[in-house]
């Protein structure tokens, strides 16, 4: 019978979607999908099974979409941008540690819970540590970081829709689509897709199933140098699996919040994401980069949300990524390990106090 729900959820996606791209929503089949199913689960029934592999193929093809962005131009175009990539990612991070004392005084909850709930795009990490730490609430850590994902996804989208520029997304518009230029050769692709994926999930890197085809395609181009896109069809997809993820998402974590900690959260987010924007208008000041393609790079969300944003707005996807990626690998060698120190520090000085040494 779940499985029979799971179709009829499906139907109900598919068919609002259709409908909300009719009437020219943004991101009409992320959202359609999420609508849809935080609908069913309420209305109908939520004793339905979504299978986290189908998430994951969402994610190939969100990954396969960056990676094509990717050619030798547009690396070298990004190795001379470096500098924009570290400040605008170490700003974004300290915007967000510096709103963690203001989400303590809105909650009431412990420092570490603040701190574990404030890093933007680090969610598996952030609620890794939120298990080792005590003073951390777990359940409120992933319920705003998991918040921020959608108010990502809602906010975000909008606000680049009214500033989208006729010149984002011209890195990636010339590429043709990958079905009318698939060649035998291109079989090593699908190759090395599970096998990148493999080793990046045993070394713990975030969100593997996106980021294994990202690279498998990357290396694609960097040696053949046939570039591709991917499918305006395969994307749909890849929003519609998305969708139903962060729908389901939705619907679960309603039922856990009270009206302070959904208030408390909203604004925090907001004001993340207001921060994001001002930054950004400063930026635009010394690049030549335009509002959109900053913005999405700067924004405070998983790369995979921001990504299938970005590709819906025709924006610069590689280099949105790369400022993405980086902020990944910033977090997971800098910040994780420092936060996790002062932690550590702050756990021996709370035992030493109690030892009444």
């Amino acid at each position: 019978m779940k499985y029979l729900n799971l179709l009829f959820l499906f139907l109900a996606a598919l068919v609002l979607s259709a409908l909300l791209q009719w009437v020219g929503m943004v991101l009409p089949w992320l959202f359609g999908a999420m609508i849809a199913t935080v609908l069913f689960y309420r209305l109908v029934t939520s004793h339905f099974h979504y299978p986290k592999w189908l998430g994951n193929v969402g994610l190939v093809i969100i990954g396969a979409e960056i990676g094509s962005a990717f050619t030798l131009q547009t690396l070298h175009d990004m190795a001379d941008d470096y500098i924009n990539i570290i400040l605008i990612s170490l700003l974004i991070i300290i915007l967000s540690l510096l709103l963690a004392r203001f989400f303590m005084k809105m909650t009431g909850c412990t420092m570490e819970t603040a701190v574990l709930s404030s890093v933007p795009g680090a969610l598996s990490q952030m609620i890794v540590m939120a298990e080792e730490e005590k003073r951390a609430d777990l359940l409120l850590v992933t319920l705003t970081q998991m918040s921020r994902i959608v108010l990502v996804v809602i906010f975000v989208p909008l606000i680049a829709s009214f500033t989208t520029d006729s010149g984002a997304g011209a890195l990636n518009e010339t590429a043709s689509p990958l079905l009318s230029v698939m060649t035998r050769d291109m079989l090593w692709i699908v190759a090395a897709m599970p096998v990148v994926i493999f080793i990046l999930a045993k070394l713990k890197f975030p969100v593997p199933f996106m980021m294994g085809p990202m690279l498998a395609v990357l290396g694609w181009n960097m040696v053949t140098d046939y570039t591709f896109s991917v499918n305006t069809e395969f994307m749909y997809a890849a929003q519609l699996f998305f969708g139903i993820r962060i729908g389901f998402q939705v619907s679960t974590l309603v039922t856990q919040l009270n009206s302070r900690l959904i208030a408390s959260m909203i604004i925090q987010n907001v004001l993340v994401i207001a921060g994001t924007m001002g930054l950004v208008m400063l930026f635009l000041l010394v690049t030549d980069h335009n509002f959109t393609d900053l913005f999405l790079s700067a924004a405070p969300g998983g790369i995979g949300q921001i990504i299938i944003v970005a590709v819906d707005m025709g924006a610069n996807t590689a280099m949105i990524s790369s400022y993405h990626i980086f902020r990944i690998f910033f977090i997971l060698l800098i910040v994780a390990p420092f936060i996790n120190y002062f932690l550590r520090r702050n756990r021996r000085r709370r035992q030493h106090a109690e030892d009444g040494t």
